[in-house]
């Protein structure tokens, strides 16, 4: 690609990225992880790319009122070598319509496996409201890095799911990972942790979520992983309190076909019981936690990662 090509293409980029609002005249079009859009009614300016997981970026393209033609494909290939059950990479653009109307917001959809398909939403209703703008920082609270620790308390059933939580954000309807956000587990075996317990020390000011997990079943070679994608929301605790044992729900997590399906449940007298006899140190302090539900960028694989919400 030319230069002058790639300063056009980031400027369009940029363009999309910060233009988030139909207006009274046009629509907007956002997309889903990992969708590739070749060319908008003939024209390969239009193309974008908009990643997924870590490095997923939402589109907000801007579309004149009428009917449109769009040229899509995917990119699943990014650190995910020898997928299995999805190509990394689609092989043959599929063609989409649109009849965009004034001061509606559209959602391009992807299924990605077999005989993979794309299609387009009208998410007006369903999106309204949501908000993709980044957000000022908010300052950390102050005091020592003792001071700050908070402790967060999520069980599992079965007890070997070893569960992981990440720092980030909501983003629209997405939670947003950093690159550097995940949150150190207490204490795990190849058996899983102690109770099905899954105990994380954050500190106070982080936006938190459940984002991954293992299946320590016995052995390293039979571990398991599993990630939450597609339906699946996941709660996320925003600016979290310093100094407080907070309580995250509970998660179930049973076997599917070509994965996991999951849900989240509540016991918090259980809980307190628990860390009460287990961890004197934290007695009478486990409290619940405010949260919100977003989904992660995360890609449904059919390759037996995949979390999804139980029908």
């Amino acid at each position: 690609m030319k230069l002058s090509s790639s300063l056009a293409l980031l400027a369009l980029v940029l363009a999309v990225a910060n233009s988030t609002h139909a207006d009274s005249t046009g629509a907007i079009l956002r997309c889903d992880p990992a969708t590739v859009i070749k060319r908008i009614d003939g024209d390969d300016k239009g193309w974008y790319s908009a990643g997924f997981g870590s490095g997923f970026k939402e589109c907000a393209i801007p579309l004149s009122s009428g009917s449109h033609s769009l040229d899509v494909c995917y990119d699943a290939s990014i650190g995910q070598p020898g997928v299995v059950g999805v190509e990394a990479v689609c092989d043959h653009n599929r063609q989409v319509t649109i009849d965009a109307q004034p001061g509606h917001t559209y959602r391009l959809k992807l299924f990605l496996f077999g005989d993979w398909k794309a299609w387009i939403e009208d998410v007006t209703e369903s999106e309204a409201g949501l908000s993709y703008e980044d957000l000022p920082k908010k300052p950390k609270p102050a005091g020592s890095k003792k001071d700050l620790a908070t402790i967060l308390v999520l069980p599992a059933t079965p007890e070997y799911a070893m569960l992981g939580i990440q720092k980030g954000v909501i983003r629209g309807k997405w939670f947003d990972v950093g690159l550097f956000g995940a949150i150190k587990l207490f204490d795990v075996s190849t058996k899983g942790v102690p109770g099905g317990y899954n105990i994380f020390r954050a500190q106070g000011g982080d936006t938190v979520a459940f984002t991954s997990g293992q299946m320590m079943i016995g052995s390293i070679l039979r571990m398991k992983l599993f990630a939450p994608c597609g339906d699946f929301p996941v709660r996320v605790y925003e600016d979290i309190p310093p100094g407080k044992v907070l309580y995250l729900g509970h998660l179930t997590i049973e076997n599917a076909p070509g994965g996991y399906v999951g849900a989240y449940s509540d016991d918090l007298a259980g809980a307190r019981a628990y860390i009460d006899s287990h961890h004197p140190e934290w007695a009478g302090r486990l409290e619940a936690a405010p949260f919100r539900e977003a989904l992660t960028a995360n890609i449904c694989r059919g390759h037996g990662f995949d979390l999804s919400a139980i029908p």
